[in-house]
């Protein structure tokens, strides 16, 4: 599946950022650049069904998407990570 995220930074701790309902990605554009310059490798993704992301036809759940996250997490930051959310991401 697709999922459309960024990184910027390359050292530091990893942050990750997750959007809200109806957002994506560039609900956090003026934070990216903000955070990696404190010292933090910063991820921003959009979630599974949002945005530029992948739309399969599929049941979307809070379950889905934290199990997405949770492999997006192992297989793509490879390290622990912060994450901050923003209304329905921060449940995840």
């Amino acid at each position: 599946m697709y999922w459309q995220y960024t990184s910027v930074g390359h050292e530091g701790p990893s942050v990750l950022l997750v959007h809200g309902f109806g957002a994506s990605l560039q609900h956090f554009r003026d934070n990216i650049g903000a955070i990696a310059d404190q010292g933090c490798q910063v991820w921003a993704i959009t979630l599974l069904g949002f945005g530029k992301s992948e739309k399969p036809n599929i049941n979307y759940s809070e379950l889905l998407w934290s199990e997405l996250l949770r492999d997006f997490i192992v297989d793509v930051v490879k390290e622990p990570v912060h994450l901050v959310g923003n209304s329905i991401g921060g449940i995840f």
